[in-house]
């Protein structure tokens, strides 16, 4: 039974949230054993704000992840709200595009360090896959053409750091702001 279009941009949040539950759930094991490793790795081959930002998030728990990882969520059910019920796709293109080419970094991390790493599973089983499905159900329904898939995703590319580092610096303050006000000292 095939699936209409509408359900096939929901389940990009629910995609979203099996490939991040991976990230959440291992991630902090595995940076405990991996962290230095990585650290060393990428100290020379990015600059000093990007490796110093990494390494910041290479040394938070779990639950500290959580917080910049709901802020995505919500984005991605928000384009997605915004796609199915008003029929505004732009953001929509953009966010699943820079999902897609997220799972694509995940493969790039396990190849260079030739290892599991947190997300790769579900990068490959269910990031990519969803990717080529979705656009070309949205190209077959005139949503997006294939010219102007290629400008969301350099948009994508163009984007995704910069966005990482706001939604982790945003959920860096919201989980210190919960933490103060749920636990007081």
């Amino acid at each position: 039974m095939p699936i209409d279009t509408h359900t096939l941009i929901w389940i990009f949040p629910i995609a979203f949230m099996f490939h991040d539950f991976e990230e959440i759930i291992l991630g902090e094991p595995w940076l405990r054993k991996n962290a230095g490793e990585i650290k060393d790795r990428i100290k020379d081959r990015v600059p000093a704000f990007l490796a110093n930002q990494i390494g910041a998030v290479l040394n938070k728990s779990a639950t500290e992840l959580a917080f910049p990882v709901s802020l995505i969520f919500s984005l991605t059910f928000i384009s997605s709200f915004l796609a199915v019920e008003y029929g505004k796709y732009g953001f929509f293109l953009l966010a699943s595009g820079a999902f897609f080419l997220h799972g694509f970094m995940h493969l790039g991390q396990a190849i260079i360090l030739r290892r599991y790493i947190p997300a790769i599973v579900s990068s490959v089983l269910i990031v990519i896959p969803y990717g080529p499905v979705l656009y070309r159900r949205l190209i077959n329904e005139g949503m997006v053409d294939m010219s102007g898939l290629p400008i969301y995703f350099l948009l994508a590319m163009t984007l995704t750091i910069p966005f990482i580092l706001v939604m982790h610096t945003a959920g860096d303050y919201l989980y210190k702001k919960t933490v103060r006000f749920l636990i007081p000292l």
